[in-house]
């Protein structure tokens, strides 16, 4: 297969790409997957394209108009014959003659529990919040705390594991506090976002 970014040809490892947050839609959609080479992947989750950029490769995906691949779906992986070929995802979909096959997150991971995952949701976008007051609009990448986030735990942060929850809280909560905004704050006893507790009653 070939990945529709960067024209890549017999790539066996791809990684799945959700171009609308996964954490924002909160569902797997084909139409909202795209499959790209793990080294592309990282180039867009560090905000080297933009979401509009994958939409319209995703497009022409779709309409069968991209310039490096015939087909019309590269996002279907088609298992014809009983051998694995080797694909690598974190989320994928497969479609067979006689069935489609969802994989649901894993099971105590904190994509597979609603409130843990809505409020680590709620978390990072404080701290993008507070970011970008400091950076300003243009020069605001949302990426790169994601990319940081799965540095410093070694996994997207929805596929953690729920004994992780603690940590991934101090760590997200631990950045908030420390942009300008939030030492300000800080420094004026304001407060920066909710307990889990706080936020589970709202």
């Amino acid at each position: 297969m070939t990945c529709p970014l960067c024209g890549e040809k017999d790539v066996s490892t791809f990684e799945i790409h959700h171009i609308t947050p996964f954490s924002e839609v909160e569902v797997h959609e084909e139409d909202n997957m795209i499959l790209l080479c793990s080294n592309c992947h990282s180039k867009v989750t560090l905000g080297d394209y933009s979401e509009k950029d994958i939409l319209k490769i995703k497009i022409s995906l779709i309409k069968g108009k991209h310039p490096f691949l015939n087909k019309a779906s590269a996002n279907v992986i088609n298992i014809t014959d009983s051998i694995n070929k080797g694909v690598i995802t974190n989320n994928l979909e497969i479609k067979t003659s006689k069935k489609v096959i969802r994989l649901h997150p894993p099971a105590d991971t904190i994509a597979s529990s609603i409130n843990h995952r809505n409020y680590i949701k709620y978390l990072i976008d404080r701290y993008h919040e507070f970011k970008k007051a400091e950076v300003g609009n243009k020069e605001m990448k949302y990426g790169l705390f994601y990319s940081s986030i799965k540095k410093q735990f070694g996994s997207k942060w929805d596929l953690l594991s729920l004994n992780k929850f603690e940590s991934l809280c101090e760590y997200i909560q631990y950045r908030v506090n420390n942009t300008i905004l939030g030492r300000n704050k800080k420094k004026n006893n304001v407060k920066m976002y909710s307990t889990f507790e706080e936020f589970l009653k709202k």
